[in-house]
């Protein structure tokens, strides 16, 4: 078991480009100070300097902060692509180990969507359309209970207030726009 009673964890999965990134850190901010943000980007291109591959090392690694987070009493927003056939197992043995609140969402952004808000984010220059396509899995779903999915339509407001309502549970799954 790891994290109690108090801890929280979020998990905000989907596409490159989808919003993760902002959901997650505006999610921080409104949780405040004892939240932890563990990105898988962070700790898999920059830390570890690692392609994304399964097995690879930077899997044990975010599940490893996470869990050394929830354990010291933070709660966690865990964000990344974090693609169930790489990140799958590891992401399931975390939230079936997590005491405390759990919430799971998939933002459910087309290709075409994705590559739209590419280009308009600093990183635009970081990867082509080409390695965008090549990372894009519709519909990368965990298949856990109360997974939400969220919808291209839902802004980053809707999606942070839907996912703090959640770990409140005020809210029941849904789909959201």
């Amino acid at each position: 078991m790891t994290g109690s009673q108090k801890t929280r964890l979020i998990v905000v999965r989907g596409p490159s480009g989808s919003g993760k990134s902002t959901v997650a850190r505006a999610l921080r901010r409104r949780m405040g100070r004892g939240t932890a943000l563990v990105e898988q980007d962070y700790l898999r291109r920059i830390l570890m300097w690692e392609k994304d591959t399964p097995g690879a090392a930077n899997i044990g690694l975010i599940d490893g902060v996470a869990r050394h987070a929830l354990d010291v009493g933070y709660s966690v927003v865990l964000e990344g692509i974090l693609a169930a056939d790489h990140y799958g197992s590891m992401l399931t043995a975390l939230i079936g180990d997590h005491v405390g609140t759990t919430v799971c969402a998939y933002l459910d952004v087309p290709f075409d969507e994705t590559l739209r808000r590419h280009a308009t984010r600093p990183q635009a220059a970081d990867f082509t359309p080409e390695q965008m396509a090549g990372w894009f899995e519709a519909d990368d779903r965990l298949g856990v209970a109360g997974e939400i999915v969220i919808g291209q339509e839902s802004t980053t407001e809707q999606t942070v207030e839907s996912l703090l309502a959640a770990q409140r549970g005020t809210s029941a799954a849904r789909r959201l726009p």
